[in-house]
């Protein structure tokens, strides 16, 4: 079983790191075009310490791979990835919206944050905007500053990065855009599809029986 669940965890750092790569890169032309960087740990994650929005900035300029974390297993320790970090580009049609919306953010009391999800909204005009969102899925601080976000930006973000998918369906009363029905369906729709291509990928992982002479 402890093999078993490390394979599991092995296979999910894989799919969460290719997953989305080839799938949002239409429509982008760095040099005419506004694009998004984001960075994000997949799931829900506990923390011993909080993640400042510093640290995750400076894993996303280094394009980061996995960390890993230990077991006890066979009476020593074995890695595992734990903290899942993936890096996505997303479409410059959802781009241009998502910047649209950020127009429509409110000032909000801060806080201390404990960051999950790292953006970076790269102008065509050379300037950059930076959202961290904590791991309350509602708090946002933008280039630095508390905000509330518009909803429709918040899930434009989580789903065209793939994040919804890493959560299970039980998780999502956090996420305060979700209220909304069609939006909820979508997602449940996102994080079944993620399943699937886990499932499969898994089958993939067991030794084929030799046909019989």
């Amino acid at each position: 079983m402890k093999n078993l669940f490390i394979i599991m965890l092995f296979f999910a750092f894989v799919a969460c790191s290719h997953k989305q790569h080839n799938s949002n890169r239409e429509n982008i032309s760095f040099e005419e075009n506004d694009s998004l960087l984001i960075t994000y740990y997949c799931g829900s994650i506990d923390t011993n310490v909080a993640i400042r929005c510093e640290k995750l900035a400076a894993k996303q300029k280094r394009h980061p791979r996995n960390e890993y974390s230990y077991v006890m297993g066979n009476d020593k320790l074995e890695p595992f990835p734990v903290e899942l970090i993936d890096t996505f580009i997303v479409d410059s049609t959802v781009t241009k919206k998502i910047i649209r919306l950020l127009d429509n953010n409110v000032k909000a009391d801060d806080f201390d944050e404990d960051a999950r999800m790292y953006v970076t909204i790269k102008k065509s005009s050379g300037s950059n905007d930076y959202l961290c969102f904590d791991q309350f899925p509602y708090r946002v601080k933008y280039n630095g500053q508390s905000y509330t976000m518009d909803k429709e930006l918040l899930f434009l973000l989580r789903y065209y990065s793939g994040y919804y998918s890493w959560f299970d369906k039980n998780d999502l009363d956090w996420f305060e855009e979700l209220k909304d029905t069609v939006l909820y369906q979508k997602v449940l729709e996102q994080i079944k599809m993620n399943k699937w291509n886990s499932s499969n990928a898994m089958k993939n992982l067991v030794p084929k029986k030799s046909p019989s002479s």
